[in-house]
């Protein structure tokens, strides 16, 4: 049995890695294209494939990071796709990352309690492995 070995780039590369440029027709609001871009991670989520998912949800947040968070629709958007996103990165052992995307997504939509459970769960692992 071989040892893992860890590769020094790639994931670092997705980690940083965001697409400023979005093609929107001017008939379609920046939401309608946040929100199939949200569809197609969850389903890339579905089929296994949480980087591909990763980089979508990531697309999700740079595209609506310039609109208002105070609307509604657009805060539970942006913190669903950062809970999402520290979920990928919390099973690719990048908790602290993990961590801070959690945050940012209670900060932004206090109200996504699933943000909140995944945290204490986040915590209570943590704190099972350095006990």
């Amino acid at each position: 049995m071989t040892a893992k070995k860890k590769l020094g780039i790639g994931l670092d590369v997705l980690l940083t890695a965001s697409q400023g440029q979005y093609d929107t027709k001017p008939e379609e609001s920046i939401l309608t294209r946040a929100e199939e871009l949200f569809a197609r991670a969850l389903e890339q989520d579905e089929m296994g494939d949480s980087f591909a998912a990763y980089y979508f949800y990531r697309q999700v947040i740079d595209l609506l990071d310039t609109k208002d968070p105070d609307t509604p629709e657009i805060s539970e958007l942006i913190s669903r796709s950062c809970n999402n996103i520290a979920v990928i990165l919390f099973e690719n052992d990048q908790t602290e990352k993990a961590m801070g995307f959690f945050q940012q997504a209670i900060e932004i939509y206090p109200q996504n309690r699933t943000v909140v459970e995944n945290m204490k769960l986040l915590k209570m692992d943590t704190d099972n492995v350095h006990s």
